[in-house]
């Protein structure tokens, strides 16, 4: 990540901070649901099933919290959920094996991963992704600010906030700055490098 990113990044934790314990407790009641389908059936975990489950749960989830959440209507199916929340135009959706899932023939969400949001110039889209095994299992969130299909200016992922060892990572964002604007500590976010050269070829567009 490119040091000019940084402040963004830290706007970003800041605004959405608030809603990690909300959408860690949406998905796992989303998996809690897949996983009880199948379970039910008895049925091996069909992955494109289970994602749907998912994506139902999370967005009643959101929408019971206050959060309104919507599913654009598009020719493709699975292009995840939108969420708005201040100056932050997000997209939910499913990681394809941890990576930035492709666009697919998606013209709208081609210009969103390149920040091409014509009905308001002011807004950020980012990325929240959700991880999951093949087995069914989640895996976590991750926080990506795409400047195209294949580059990102930042990622990070979000550490539950549950979990006592980044509970300080978690509440602490209005700190990571001091007065003169200098980075003082991050806590203990995992930042990956910019990648351009990631290959999203097997990417599913969900």
């Amino acid at each position: 990540m490119k040091a000019k990113d940084i402040p963004l990044l830290h706007e970003a934790l800041v605004a959405l901070s608030p809603h990690f314990l909300t959408f860690y407790s949406a998905f796992e009641d989303g998996f809690q649901q897949g996983k009880g389908f199948f379970e039910k059936i008895p049925a091996p975990c069909e992955p494109h099933l289970h994602a749907d489950i998912v994506r139902f749960t999370v967005k009643r989830w959101l929408n019971e919290s206050g959060l309104e959440a919507w599913c654009e209507a598009e020719d493709l199916s699975n292009n995840g959920i939108q969420l708005a929340l201040n100056k932050w135009f997000i997209r939910i959706r499913k990681s394809a094996r941890g990576a930035v899932p492709s666009p697919g023939r998606s013209n709208r969400l081609k210009d969103l991963y390149q920040q091409v949001l014509s009905y308001d110039f002011d807004k950020h889209f980012l990325l929240l992704l959700w991880h999951a095994t093949p087995g069914g299992d989640f895996k976590g969130l991750s926080l990506v600010y795409p400047a195209s299909a294949n580059t990102e200016r930042f990622r990070v992922d979000i550490p539950h906030p549950a979990d006592a060892a980044h509970e300080k990572s978690i509440y602490t964002y209005q700190t990571s700055f001091d007065e003169s604007g200098n980075v003082e500590d991050l806590g203990d976010l995992e930042i990956e490098p910019l990648n351009g050269e990631e290959d999203n070829s097997e990417a599913e567009s969900q």
